[in-house]
């Protein structure tokens, strides 16, 4: 059982000053893994509740020359040892297409929808 206070205000507070909307099943990952970092994900920022992890996404695209393709409402939910982040559109939609971009890449990969990808990960039962 999990007694850490799992905070969902931070999240309304993000999507309030950023006019975006969160789905639930990333609102539902976010509470677990404030409980317990999914084995999967060892060495890999789930935290951007501060923004530092869409800093760290700009800083890579810039490092690496690539134009900042980030939208307003994209939200950068993972980033892995500073070369590789995960991001989603924060528009409303329930289940949205998570993209990836890796270091030397010129342009972000589609991945999967929002849900499959924290399935693939073992992230959620």
């Amino acid at each position: 059982m999990c007694l850490f206070f799992s905070n969902t205000g931070i999240l309304s507070r993000i999507e309030q000053e950023r006019k975006i909307a969160l789905p639930e099943i990333y609102k539902d990952f976010f509470r677990r893994s404030l409980c317990s970092m999914p084995a999967d994900l060892a060495g890999t920022d789930l935290d951007n509740t501060t923004g530092v992890l869409t800093e760290g996404a700009n800083e890579l695209l810039m490092e690496n020359s690539v134009e900042n393709f980030l939208h307003e409402k994209d939200f950068v939910f993972m980033m892995h040892q500073g070369y590789m982040f995960w991001y989603f559109r924060a528009d409303g939609d329930p289940d949205p297409l998570v993209y990836g971009y890796q270091e030397r890449q010129m342009r972000p990969e589609k991945i999967q929808p929002l849900s499959s990808f924290l399935q693939s990960l073992r992230a959620l039962p």
